[in-house]
């Protein structure tokens, strides 16, 4: 009996590695994806006709194509009408892939190594394969050239197999965690043939040649870009393509100004718009007897993201968290929303509200068996109940001048200074966005009472994206979005590593050991309940550490279209994408 039940183990055994070790269509970071096959969603008209241009909007500028440097800005539609990765994102789940370049994938239980292999059809824009050569060339090429985050994924392959023409092979490092087979899954395929004399580096605006279903046919630097679909692009009868690309061309033209876009749209000079201005929204989309505008809302089900004025710690003014609690709690939350943004939108605390993300309360045993073990003010604080913060103004103020009180700043002769040096307490908050300058405003009063001086600059994108670029501000408005699936991203956000490095999206300079523990734990959690219990950890140091100060979120997706257009009855988990609209 008992040599049965061995036997037995071990032929379960061999069959349940056989199957890990198999090759599949699909993956999903936990548990199966929502469709064994290669559409990526169904929330697509299948049968949407194929017609001739859409025309769409972008604000702000370009001068460069490759989206894949620090280097220049790039327009929208290079990833996914030009550039295409091994597999495909699901826009309607957690996170889930879908082929792509790559018509499956093989990975172990413990997800150490990741095998592709690539359709057998699968072609350039030009009509050469692409081979493991090309997908081997693209790894080499971020890892060594690209932005901060790809350098930082792609050093987690130690190794790489050509298996064959069409099959390739990566072995990761112990560095690695549990995310990096898709993350492998998410790398942008480039030619080796094109690109091999070519400087990675350098900004360009010469159309290269592409893997996906559109080519750049035409481009006004700054002003505007065309893409045309390839009519032999090798997957354009796919099931996944179906509904997905259904014009000829897609244009993007660039306005300097949201109001004058708006205008241009309500005149028929393009046909969708997403509105992100949820008051602009209710006020400004007025008719006219030439065109007529349908407006459409869907309640969003993802994240809320963190739209937030990011405090830059490598400034000597931020580094105490009392200075930046102190000045979160100037910030008036109740009369904002009712004024600036007519109640329409919700105060936001962190960057999962609105998901099972967010976090609870109070803390779990987990939270505090992790984060007992550190003895910094900020682990302490994560720990404590969470509360919401005071309303009453005179309260607030007392509270706030105490704080800075005990980091060595006092009012002195109505001017917030510092007892040592004398300095006033004076800061300047950068934005691209018009829209943000009478909140600010509002705030600025609200600092001015207690004697400190808020600066507040309005600059154009270009010049927005440079000074991020390299952490030359005080404090800036950004937006982080979130999936229900926190990963490897959240090292460029937060991790300790990113805080000096150029181009990473770490703008408040974090450097935190827990935080980089419990982003380690994330990465690495096998079962998504785990997933969830570290990314609430995560929540609460973020709040507890005061680098970001919350905005407001919109619940709904608001998107107008002119009347000829039409777009799906039900967007993805993720939200809508105009590129699967078609014309009625």
């Amino acid at each position: 009996m008992f040599k049965f039940l061995v036997i037995l183990n071990l032929i379960i055994m061999f069959n349940y590695n056989c199957l890990a070790q198999s090759f599949n269509k699909t993956i999903a970071m936990h548990g199966l994806t929502d469709r064994d096959e290669v559409a990526r969603d169904t929330k697509v008209n299948i049968k949407a006709p194929i017609n001739n241009i859409l025309k769409l909007a972008k604000i702000g500028t370009f001068n460069s194509l490759n989206p894949y440097i620090i280097k220049g800005i790039t327009p929208p539609g290079i990833k996914g009408l030009v550039i295409e990765s091994l597999m495909t994102w699901s826009p309607d789940e957690p996170f889930s892939l879908y082929p792509g370049i790559a018509e499956a994938i093989k990975t172990p239980k413990n997800r150490k190594w990741v095998e592709f292999k690539i359709y057998d059809k699968a072609r350039f824009s030009d009509g050469k394969n692409i081979t493991s050569k090309d997908v081997i060339f693209s790894w080499k090429t971020l890892k060594k050239l690209g932005r901060p985050h790809t350098r930082s994924y792609y050093s987690m392959v130690k190794k790489v197999e050509e298996i064959t023409s069409k099959k390739v092979k990566f072995y990761f490092s112990d560095k690695s965690n549990f995310e990096m087979p898709l993350i492998m899954g998410l790398m942008p395929i480039f030619s080796s043939q094109y690109w091999e004399n070519k400087d990675f580096t350098k900004t360009t605006i010469e159309p290269f040649v592409s893997s996906g279903p559109y080519k750049i046919a035409n481009i006004e630097i700054g002003r505007s870009i065309t893409f045309i679909k390839n009519k032999f692009w090798w997957k354009k009868d796919s099931k996944d393509s179906l509904g997905r690309y259904n014009f000829k061309k897609i244009r993007y033209d660039f306005y300097r100004d949201q109001n004058v876009a708006l205008e241009a749209f309500l005149s028929g000079e393009f046909d969708i718009n997403i509105e992100n201005d949820a008051v602009r929204w209710e006020n400004s989309y007025h008719q006219n007897s030439e065109n007529k505008i349908i407006k459409n809302t869907f309640s969003k089900l993802s994240p809320s993201g963190i739209e937030a004025i990011i405090l830059n710690t490598r400034k000597p003014i931020f580094k105490e968290r009392n200075v930046r609690k102190a000045i979160s709690l100037l910030f008036p939350y109740t009369f904002i929303n009712k004024v600036v943004n007519h109640g329409l939108l919700q105060q936001t605390f962190g960057p999962w509200d609105n998901s099972e993300l967010s976090a609870q309360s109070n803390p779990s045993h987990n939270a505090k068996t992790i984060l007992s073990k550190y003895n910094d003010v900020i682990s302490k604080y994560a720990l404590k109940q969470i509360q919401k913060l005071p309303t009453n103004e005179r309260k607030i103020i007392g509270e706030s001048i105490s704080l800075l009180e005990k980091s060595g700043w006092k009012i002195i002769d109505q001017k917030m200074k510092n007892i040592k040096s004398g300095k006033l307490l004076s800061f300047e908050v950068i934005t691209n966005k018009n829209k943000m300058e009478k909140l600010l405003l509002i705030w600025k009063d609200k600092l001015k009472k207690i004697g400190i001086d808020l600066k507040v600059r309005i600059i154009d994108s270009s010049q927005f994206q440079n000074r991020i670029q390299t952490f030359d501000f005080d404090a800036i408005i950004f937006e982080y979005y979130m999936s229900l699936s926190p990963g490897n991203e959240q090292s460029i956000y937060w991790g300790s590593w990113a805080a000096n490095q150029n181009g990473s999206r770490n703008y408040a300079g974090i450097k935190h050991k827990a935080i980089d523990e419990i982003i380690k734990k994330i990465t690495n959690a096998e079962k998504r309940e785990n997933l969830i219990e570290y990314t609430r950890i995560l929540d609460r140091l973020l709040r507890s550490g005061y680098w970001m100060i919350p905005l407001f979120h919109d619940p709904l997706h608001r998107i107008a279209h002119q009347d000829k257009i039409a777009i799906p009855k039900e967007i993805p988990l993720y939200g809508f994408n105009p590129w699967t609209a078609w014309e009625k």
